[in-house]
């Protein structure tokens, strides 16, 4: 059966304008050690995270079910209600993705305390990830400077990596309200399992 709901990574989340294609030599590059102007990229290998989910356990990249996606989800944070509308969104199409064998986590800068208070709030069927020092955000480029109280936060963004750890989608908002529908990142998972890489 994999990983539990609460566990780690189950399906959905967020559209996007789409830009997808195949790599000739994906996954060649190393876990970042430094990030590169823009962040990763498409084909680029996925950074190999290791955050505190709001039940505060650690969780990492390898720990999704072997063969799925993972949608992975970075919002602003817990009091922005777009993020809120977003996820909730996800949640009610959460059994769409696993359908389609995709995970799912969603990751801000709020620590492990605020997590849990919002996954007790509304009981998301996914893990919600503490990227306090900003490590996954940077690392997709999607770092917004003072977005919240003078605070660096991430821009609200989507990433869909492969059962190889390759990214395959990368959508990065520019402002709260930019951020792909759920229906737009089914499509997107759907185009891409039909040209998977090789």
């Amino acid at each position: 059966m994999g990983i539990s709901k609460r566990n780690f990574f189950i399906p959905g989340l967020l559209t996007l304008a789409l830009t997808l294609s195949l790599f000739a030599g994906c996954g060649q590059n190393s876990q970042p050690d430094s990030y590169k102007p823009g962040g990763l990229a498409l084909g680029d290998k996925a950074y190999d995270f290791s955050l505190m989910n709001d039940q505060g356990k650690v969780m990492k990249l390898s720990d999704v079910q072997e063969g799925w996606y993972l949608v992975l989800i970075l919002y602003r944070g817990h009091w922005c209600s777009a993020c809120l509308n977003q996820l909730l969104d996800l949640k009610n199409d959460f059994p769409k993705f696993t359908q389609l064998h995709a995970s799912m986590a969603a990751a801000s800068t709020d620590p492990v305390e605020d997590s849990a208070d919002f996954m007790k709030e509304w009981r998301f069927p996914f893990p919600l990830l503490s990227d306090t020092k900003l490590q996954v955000i940077d690392a997709y480029g999607a770092r917004h400077p003072q977005g919240h109280e003078g605070k660096d936060i991430a821009h609200p963004s989507v990433i869909i990596i492969d059962p190889k750890k390759i990214i395959r989608y990368k959508y990065v908002g520019k402002v709260a309200t930019d951020r792909p529908t759920d229906d737009e990142i089914l499509f997107a998972l759907q185009q891409i399992e039909k040209q998977p890489l090789k």
